[in-house]
């Protein structure tokens, strides 16, 4: 039995890269931190070459303890993989790390073999970050098999742990995504992007990829802006130059939209803050790497009402859970569902209105950071409690 109070936790993120799990992987570490668990961040040491280390500059921002001399790669290489097992082997053992925090799959299979040949191994949690459980491969059968707690973000994850992987049902915590809360006062972009106080505006964050579905996007856009002229979309995200060609701007040109579509390309910080808060309606059509469908949880956190197709986790975000309060439509995925929708939302002030206030309390009372990271820690303590054989 160990106290949490006298333990210390080792957060492990195998990647470099900014994708979608980084940044609630390394917020939940930072709260934690901030409830006064002693967490460390095991900090990628594999980076392509020319690339950028996102990880380790968001790490040093929040001020995050990181330990170096694991490779953490993303994929699977058998010796890249070995190497890491001794050195976060000898790294347990030297100080004494009681819980391992996995993110992501890799990370996870480098946790429990690393942990096999210790006399006292850690306690292993693991965090999905996906709306169904994984598939039972051998390697998520044998990780699973030794891990002692699991995070899931839907009730279909939730269950599907349980029954795949047999873990009790006290061991698998279900926590919905978290989005910090948002300054609502703050400045916008309406001006700067040429927008008049009558003029509506659909915003939709996603990188300008194939798969993101940027024809269903235009063709969405041709049918709201026949009904509503005055609208504008204002796409807020980025892509290489030919995507960008083939999948935006050739597509704007085909259909006739290039005054209703603004470009302001990716936003971050105080810019994306300022860029969300000059919504009417937030529109999200495919989940990307981020599973969890942050971009959802933070327009919400702005009291902006969502139109969305029913993918992944979109319709678990935009369920009711309070009567009367409808945060989001998720809706067929087609240009005629989906604007209707839209052209609806710009048409009533008052329901786009209340839309937008029913999702800023689900994101407030639901997605709360804080209350997430004492329910996480409230796991950590009731795992480190329990007697070493039935960890």
């Amino acid at each position: 039995m160990i106290r949490l109070a006298d333990a210390r936790i080792l957060h492990l993120f195998a990647n470099y890269k900014w994708t979608g799990p980084a940044d609630p992987a390394i917020r939940s570490a930072a709260r934690l931190r901030a409830l006064g668990c002693d967490v460390t961040f095991a900090q990628a040491g594999f980076v392509h070459r020319g690339g950028e280390h996102k990880v380790a500059e968001v790490l040093w921002e929040r001020g995050m303890p990181v330990v170096a001399g694991l490779e953490l790669r993303k994929h699977f290489r058998p010796a890249s993989l070995l190497r890491d097992i001794a050195s976060l082997r000898a790294l347990l053992r030297r100080d004494r790390y009681a819980l391992v925090h996995c993110h992501l799959p890799a990370d996870h299979l480098l946790a429990t073999l690393a942990c096999r040949r210790l006399p006292r191994p850690p306690v292993i949690v693991r965090t999905l970050y996906e709306p169904e459980a994984p598939p039972r491969g051998w390697r998520e059968a044998f990780a699973f098999r030794r891990t002692g707690g699991v995070i899931v973000p839907t009730a279909a994850a939730q269950r599907g742990v349980q029954s795949r992987f047999q873990l009790a049902a006290e061991r698998v915590l279900l926590q919905e995504p978290v989005t910090e809360r948002r300054d609502l006062d703050g400045p916008d972009q309406r001006v700067r992007w040429g927008i008049g106080p009558d003029q509506r505006v659909v915003g939709i964050t996603a990188r300008i990829q194939p798969n993101r579905r940027f024809d269903l996007l235009w063709a969405t856009a041709r049918v709201v802006a026949d009904a509503f002229p005055t609208v504008r979309f204002a796409l807020l995200g980025r892509g290489n130059e030919q995507d960008t060609r083939v999948h935006v701007t050739a597509p704007i040109a085909r259909l006739g939209l290039a005054q209703h579509v603004m470009l302001p390309g990716y936003q971050a910080g105080p810019d994306y803050d300022a860029a969300l808060r000059s919504l009417d309606v937030f529109l999200f059509l495919v989940p990307g790497s981020d599973g969890t469908c942050r971009a959802v949880c933070d327009a919400m956190a702005f009291g902006v009402p969502v139109v969305a197709t029913q993918r992944g986790i979109l319709p678990e975000l935009l369920a009711v859970r309070r009567a009367g309060e409808i945060p989001g439509v998720p809706c067929p995925e087609t240009p005629e569902a989906l604007a209707a929708e839209i052209v609806r939302l710009l048409r009533d002030e008052p329901l786009r209105r209340q839309r937008g206030e029913a999702a800023l309390r689900r994101a407030r009372l639901d997605m709360d950071p804080v209350r997430a990271a004492l329910r996480t820690q409230e796991l950590y303590a009731r795992l480190l409690a329990e007697p070493p054989g039935i960890r």
